[in-house]
Order: structure tokens, then C-alpha cells, then sequence
């Protein structure tokens, strides 16, 4: 049963500011709803306050100025698979968020709120992390910008304090010969968390990758690149040899971040392999 709580909606930035700053640590923002409404339906969340963001204006755009992308916390994940400037120039993203849920999930749920989840298996978060995304952070105090990857603290914890709000993630626009992909396993083809992703960004230069970037969701408690596979890559000439001594530097930094677990003897060699593919999707485009 979902507990009594307050519904406040805040038109200006402003007024859900001033909210936060008094109620914080009472409140919760809602938009899409998707992940929080389980939260109390569960009993896990025991807020005395809802803040619904959704109809403040300033968080509903999708921009493209002077070669960088911003997107608001409260456009949908259908939203940005629809747009023409995502599926023109970072495509990674639009591709990851039409594989979310369902398209009722997809219609609801916000990029802000699969961000402040913070599951590791957010499939968002890891396109966002290797286009270098940024986030910015509203408060009564002001506003801060941080590396989208320093956001995350644990699993379903983030560095937001309770008066903060997540206002909207910024990147700059691709090179036109960077190559992309984003690839996930679930228990089934659709409507289902993924068990792993990875995503890629490469540009290769005749017949060696000069910038790669790599980001692997749900096998680690956060979200992070993968610098040790990066650095062997970059530079080399992309061969089969090559993308294995670079998919087992993935799994061993996934073993040191999560430890050894019974499910490692099955999740190595898929990420392994998963990268692989990832690698390969992208090399072929280049």
C-alpha cells in the first residue's frame, strides 16, 4: 500500500528550489514515476512530500548550441528517441533509450530519473558516460557542473544532496567519424533489465583506433569507463588478438570493482564477449 504523502508542483525553478530547501530531506521529486511509484509500493520509500518537476518548462528541452547537446531532466525516453538532433549526432543514446521497458514506460520515464535512480543497470547511463556527459545541479545555493560519472555513489545512491534537483545533462556534439555502439543482454528480447550493456565510441584513422571509449553497465556498482581497455586500445590496430587482451582487462576490472561472486564464472566471459561485439559493430561502421 502506498503510504499518505503531500503532492507539490512547482512551476519556476525557483519554487522547487525554495521547496527543497525547506522540505529536502522529506522530498522526493517525481516526473516519470516508473521507478519511484514501485519504491512506495514496496514500503522502500516513505516520503512526506512528492515534488513534480514536470511542469517546469526549463526542464523539457532538447538543445543544440554552439556544438554541444543539452537535454532537461524531464524529457522522456521517447522524446529522445525521437529527436532529430540525438538521432543525427548521438545516436548512441537514442538507441539505448528505445530499448527501456515498454513503450508506456518509454512514454513516462524520464532521462533525470534513470539517471537518479542510479541502478547499475540504467541503460542510459552508460552511452551518456562515453559521450562525456555532464550534469548540471540546481539548488537554493546555485548551480554546479559535474562529470556525469562522479554522480554516482553506490548502487541507487547518488553525490545529490537533498536539497539538490537535477537540472540537465550537457555534451558536445560527435565528430561526424565517430562510431558508435550500444549493446545489452536481458532475460528477453524486450521489456526486461538488462543483465549487462556496453557501450563504445571510436574513431579510427586508416587502420588504428585514435579515441575509443568504453563504458560497461550492471556488472559493476557504479558506472565507469573502462580506461585500462581504453589505453591498449588507442593507438593499436584493432585485430582480433587485440580486442581479447582488451575484453579481459573489462573483466578483471569488473572482478576488482565487484569482487568474486557465483555469478562471475558467467558473467566474465559474456562481457568478454559482449564487448567484443560491441567493438566489432563499431569497427565495422568506421
Amino acid at each position: 500500500m502506498i503510504p499518505h504523502f503531500d503532492y507539490y508542483v512547482p512551476k519556476t525553478l525557483e519554487e522547487g528550489c525554495d521547496f527543497l530547501w525547506k522540505e529536502g530531506g522529506n522530498a522526493k521529486i517525481i516526473a516519470g514515476g516508473t521507478d519511484l511509484v514501485v519504491g512506495l509500493r514496496d514500503g522502500n520509500l516513505k516520503p512526506r512530500y512528492l515534488v513534480d518537476i514536470t511542469r517546469i518548462p526549463e526542464l523539457r528541452h532538447i538543445e543544440e548550441r554552439n556544438g554541444f547537446f543539452s537535454i532537461g531532466a524531464s524529457v522522456t525516453h521517447s522524446q529522445i528517441v525521437s529527436s532529430p538532433f540525438i538521432q543525427k549526432s548521438a545516436r548512441i543514446l537514442s538507441h539505448a533509450a528505445c530499448q527501456i521497458g515498454s513503450p508506456q514506460i518509454r512514454n513516462l520515464g524520464t532521462l533525470g530519473g534513470n539517471i537518479v535512480n542510479a541502478s547499475p543497470a540504467a541503460d542510459t547511463i552508460p552511452p551518456l558516460i562515453v559521450l562525456d556527459a555532464v550534469a548540471r545541479v540546481l539548488s537554493k545555493e546555485g548551480e554546479r557542473k559535474i562529470p556525469l560519472v562522479e554522480l554516482f555513489q553506490s548502487p541507487y545512491q547518488t553525490t545529490l544532496k537533498p536539497c539538490e534537483m537535477l537540472a540537465e545533462v550537457c555534451f558536445r556534439k560527435l565528430p561526424s567519424d565517430m562510431r558508435w555502439a550500444f549493446v545489452r543482454l536481458a532475460r528477453r528480447g524486450a521489456m526486461a533489465i538488462a543483465r549487462m550493456s556496453v557501450a563504445v565510441l571510436l574513431r579510427k584513422v586508416k587502420s588504428r583506433i585514435k579515441d575509443i571509449r568504453i563504458c560497461v553497465g550492471a556488472v559493476t556498482p557504479i558506472p565507469q569507463r573502462m580506461s585500462e581497455a581504453e589505453a591498449l586500445l588507442k593507438d593499436g590496430a584493432p585485430d582480433e588478438a587485440l580486442l581479447k587482451m582488451a575484453s579481459l582487462k573489462i573483466s578483471e576490472a569488473m572482478i576488482r570493482q565487484s569482487g568474486i561472486r557465483p555469478s562471475t564464472s558467467y558473467k566474465r566471459p559474456v562481457v568478454e564477449a559482449l564487448f567484443i561485439r560491441a567493438a566489432r559493430i563499431a569497427l565495422e561502421d568506421a
